[in-house]
């Protein structure tokens, strides 16, 4: 809404010098008609700058808020008074208009907010506008998971499910990273969760990022969850809801396919340059007082997030409010997948959950294949070859390797041809790889879970014991690898 000025006349009829708490109330009240909800903070802080003749950007850099904020909330407030009352209200004649009003109704202002409350109820009913969503009642929240994939089995995981129930209704914590590699049951995990931790929400609320929306049309879709009042159309204004709706509520936000934001072909975990608002979005999440909390499901574990092996001492110092959970295979948990596809030879179950990484959808793709091919006979399956990943499997590997970089490629097929794990030290040797270089490569495919870390070599040179970490790659992958042809660079 434009403005013919950014000033208020300095002078007015002595009549109208009315309080400036009578006239908050009364504007209060009406807005309350209009939307069912009350002036907020920074509305009240706006009308009363106006009442006062301030600009708005003395109100914003009192405020420390940006000025076109502050701007986007004033146009607006001025437009929800206006539909009240029938006629145009803006910084400039506010202040008349509701002085006008008090006076006018003295004794009789109740009788008039009645009116317009009557009035705009009519209007809204003629409108058809949408009623407000359901709001939580105790021991049962608002659930807006309909976008969620619908689990049928849980197989295991009961430590990690406790582990997620602590951190989330012990510790409070405000943003949880869950990783783990394609398919290994991240997503399965955080469904089952919520029917855990339910009670202990006033909201929950589940999102994919699988198609990459933008940060504003994310937040925009999230709030319609929310709130049932117009979405701001700025993006800092619409921010600021949601971390405001995040103090006032316990909401747990789980955000789904985190790694689609991430840059390909480059080191794990870093956002593409039209996603950066995300980061910034979780950062000041992280960091705000409140008791609501994400859940982040990532292949890639993102740059900034706290490692899932990190010191107690540097989780309570830096990153109190987060935690990260790295998911692995199932154990022996994973039996019951080759039981319910009925699979024989039950003495050979331990060493097929071995060769797949107790892996729970390599291990479905791979009973499937043994029904179809080997009328459920495990014995025949594994005296074909020493590994067979079935064409599904292969498809979902190879988008793993896509996304890597050139120097994680190289590392990846070095690593791959070796018999036995690897130290740092015989990598550096043996390539000719930079070794900050091959130190980042190192860390991102970790991030990946493509490369471990097994327990630690011990060794002796000059008569001294000495420590030495040993790299191992995913078994899994390293068959992709190597029944290629040629290795993939």
């Amino acid at each position: 809404m434009s403005e013919r000025s950014d000033e208020i006349g300095k002078t007015r009829p002595s009549h109208l010098s009315m309080d400036i708490a009578e006239v908050l109330k009364l504007a209060d009240e009406l807005l309350f008609t209009h939307t069912g909800e009350h002036l907020d903070h920074l509305q009240g802080t706006i009308l009363k700058g106006t009442l006062q003749g301030q600009k708005y950007a003395k109100i914003a850099s009192e405020n420390n808020l940006s000025e076109g904020h502050v701007r986007d909330t004033a146009s607006e407030l001025w437009q929800a008074l206006s539909d009240v009352l029938g006629e145009n209200v803006n910084k400039l004649n506010a202040r008349n208009i509701l002085e006008k009003i008090i006076l006018s109704n003295s004794g009789s202002i109740v009788d008039f907010v009645e009116s317009k409350k009557v009035s705009i109820y009519s209007k809204q009913k003629r409108s058809h506008k949408p009623s407000p969503l359901s709001k939580p009642t105790e021991n049962k929240p608002y659930l807006d998971i309909d976008s969620a994939p619908k689990i049928t089995d849980f197989y295991g995981q009961t430590d990690e499910l406790n582990t997620l129930k602590t951190w989330l209704i012990q510790d409070c914590h405000r943003i949880i990273t869950l990783v783990g590699i394609i398919g290994i049951g991240k997503t399965t995990l955080a469904i089952k969760l919520i029917e855990k931790i339910q009670p202990q929400f006033e909201y929950i609320v589940y999102r994919s990022l699988r198609y990459c929306p933008t940060i504003d049309n994310f937040l925009t879709d999230l709030l319609q969850s929310f709130i049932s009042a117009i979405i701001p159309n700025t993006l800092d204004r619409k921010v600021n809801v949601l971390l405001k709706f995040l103090r006032e509520h316990r909401c747990l936000i789980i955000i789904d396919d985190l790694q689609m934001l991430f840059q390909q072909r480059q080191f794990a975990g870093q956002y593409q340059a039209e996603f950066e608002g995300y980061y910034f979005l979780f950062k000041q999440i992280a960091e705000l007082s409140h008791a609501s909390s994400l859940l982040l499901i990532t292949s890639e574990q993102p740059e900034d997030a706290v490692s899932p092996n990190a010191p107690a001492k540097l989780i309570a110092t830096r990153h109190k409010f987060t935690r990260c959970l790295k998911l692995l295979g199932l154990g022996e948990s994973a039996k019951q997948i080759l039981r319910d596809k009925e699979l024989s030879d039950e003495q050979m179950w331990d060493t097929l959950i071995e060769k797949y990484q107790s892996h729970p959808l390599w291990l479905e793709m791979t009973a499937m294949m043994i029904q179809e091919l080997f009328a459920g006979k495990v014995t025949e399956f594994l005296a074909y070859s020493p590994l067979i990943l079935s064409n599904a499997i292969t498809s979902q590997l190879s988008r793993l390797w896509v996304r890597l970089s050139e120097s994680e490629k190289q590392l990846m097929n070095y690593v791959a041809k070796q018999e036995d794990t690897v130290t740092l030290s015989q990598i550096l040797q043996e390539t000719s790889y930079p070794p900050t270089e091959l130190l980042k490569a190192i860390q991102s495919l970790k991030r990946r879970c493509l490369l471990e870390d097994s327990p630690n070599f011990i060794g002796a040179t000059h008569g001294k014991n000495y420590r030495s970490a040993l790299l191992k790659i995913n078994p899994v992958f390293k068959h992709y690898l190597l029944s290629l042809p040629l290795l993939p660079t």
